[in-house]
């Protein structure tokens, strides 16, 4: 273990190692080491300061972005109010359109048209009770559906089992 002292008396077997710094007394050394070091600096300083212009961009760009998609909005949401109150005009103008008085007026005014006579009127029956047709395909749907329901119990009960 080397212990030094402010006499540079050297305690230990190793010899006092010498403090030489070739940068400190040769000038052209000591400016290419001063360049070298300034330019790393320089070079920091460069991306930091691309950096922080980026992170601006990408910010702005961003609100960019989010401004454009307002501007849809909005734009579309008038669309929307437009339609809807044309569709309100429209469902006025229809509730207009089917008084019965008028129809029949314009039934009889405009097109010719008159009621039947006796022998023109066909009397229908139908029957009392309602029922309902189902069709084909239908049918098939439903057995498909049966088919599947019973695959998935078959795998549950399965599962349990395991369980």
């Amino acid at each position: 273990m080397v212990q030094m002292n402010n006499n540079d008396y050297v305690y230990g077997s190793s010899a006092k190692k010498i403090q030489y710094d070739v940068y400190e007394e040769n000038k052209v050394l000591k400016e290419k080491k001063k360049y070298r070091s300034n330019r790393f600096k320089k070079t920091r300083i460069v991306f930091s300061i691309l950096l922080v212009f980026l992170t601006g961009f990408v910010v702005m760009y961003r609100y960019a972005l989010i401004t454009d998609l307002n501007y849809k909005i909005s734009r579309l949401e008038k669309e929307y109010e437009t339609i809807k109150n044309d569709n309100s005009r429209l469902k006025v103008a229809v509730e207009k359109n089917t008084d019965l008085s008028r129809i029949k007026t314009t039934a009889e005014e405009r097109m010719n048209m008159q009621k039947p006579d006796k022998y023109q009127i066909v009397h229908i029956r139908v029957p009392k009770n309602n029922f309902t047709v189902i069709s084909e395909t239908y049918k098939n749907k439903q057995e498909n559906n049966h088919f599947i329901a019973l695959l998935l119990t078959k795998v549950d009960m399965i599962r349990k089992i395991f369980e």
